[in-house]
């Protein structure tokens, strides 16, 4: 076996934020400042970065609302017009119910003008 085989390194372990917590602590005020500084300003822009992703949704959010509204307007349109032809339709009903009773008093008066000539030839017969 090599000497290479044999050696073992030993690493020492640390919680990710423990060289920036030393490091923090070697820096002087004005530093530490600049530093907090950054820092305020990366959160700055992650919710500027957030605050636009949230007014893109609230237009399309606004957009959707609007065509919405122009269906609704549309079908209550569609419904008014529907409710117009519906009520010719009933005009219509009425009309054709009219007919309907001529034609049965024709039909009726027919017959009885059927019987009245029936009865004056029976007559001229005689």
């Amino acid at each position: 076996m090599s000497n290479a085989d044999k050696t073992t390194i030993k690493l020492r372990s640390y919680p990710g934020n423990t060289e920036v917590d030393v490091a923090q602590s070697n820096l002087s005020d004005a530093q530490h400042n600049a530093l907090e500084l950054v820092k305020k300003s990366a959160q700055l822009e992650e919710e500027k970065r957030k605050s636009l992703e949230y007014q893109k949704t609230i237009e399309q959010l606004r957009d959707g609302i609007r065509q919405e509204q122009d269906k609704a307007t549309e079908f209550a349109n569609m419904a008014l017009g529907l409710e117009d032809k519906l009520k010719g339709l009933a005009g219509l009903e009425a009309k054709v119910k009219q007919v309907a009773d001529l034609e049965a008093k024709v039909r009726e008066l027919t017959e009885v003008l059927g019987k009245i000539s029936g009865i004056a030839s029976a007559g001229k017969a005689d």
